[in-house]
């Protein structure tokens, strides 16, 4: 049961995010946006300062590391980082929305193995989805998963894809029955890990 109190404190703590973030901006992102754009590199400084602000797992349930921020807080930290530099918003956007699957559809193994990781950014993901020819159709996605043993085999070229390079891990979607119809019946996103040979 959630009480005034409990509300009052969760608002408190909330406010405490938001300013952490918007001290962060001011101080360590806002003078250096110029010289991060014109260097056109990966910030990997900033990447690191995020996950010790919390944000790679913002959106993440305390019960595996979160924060377990409501949509409304989310959105107004993303809204302050985009304000300043939109390219920073998409290192632990991409993150979110791969460890939102995970945590939504995933095993209980894969949710107590792989959480903690996400939420702390010791383990970075993105989503992979685009490929070449194929941008918002997603359905005609031409990257295959094929069952060999106990494991899939995966095939296929993804394309812009926030923290492929940098990051440790993709939720990759794959057609794993490409006669299915329609064609979304067919489909899967698998959790893929750089050490299991992806390139």
């Amino acid at each position: 049961m959630t009480t005034a109190g409990d509300r009052g404190t969760a608002s408190d703590q909330d406010e405490l995010i938001v300013d952490a973030v918007e001290r962060f901006l001011e101080r360590e992102v806002r003078p250096h946006v110029r010289a991060l754009e014109a260097a056109d590199e990966y910030p990997r400084e900033l990447a690191d300062r995020i996950a010790t602000l919390g944000l790679y797992g913002a959106t993440i349930s305390p019960e595996y590391g979160g924060l377990g921020l409501s949509a409304t807080v989310y959105t107004r930290i993303v809204e302050r980082i985009a304000a300043v530099w939109m390219s920073l918003c998409g290192l632990f956007n991409s993150h979110l929305i791969t460890a939102a699957a995970i945590e939504r559809f995933g095993t209980s193994e894969q949710k107590q193995r792989l959480l903690p990781r996400l939420a702390s950014g010791s383990l970075r993901a993105g989503i992979a989805l685009t490929e070449p020819g194929c941008g918002t159709d997603l359905q005609a996605v031409r990257t295959r998963a094929a069952r060999v043993g106990g494991h899939y085999t995966v095939n296929g070229t993804k394309m812009w894809i926030t923290n492929s390079v940098e990051g440790d891990a993709l939720a990759v979607l794959v057609k794993t029955d490409p006669a299915a119809q329609p064609s979304h019946r067919g489909m899967s996103l698998l959790f893929v890990e750089k050490e299991m040979g992806f390139r």
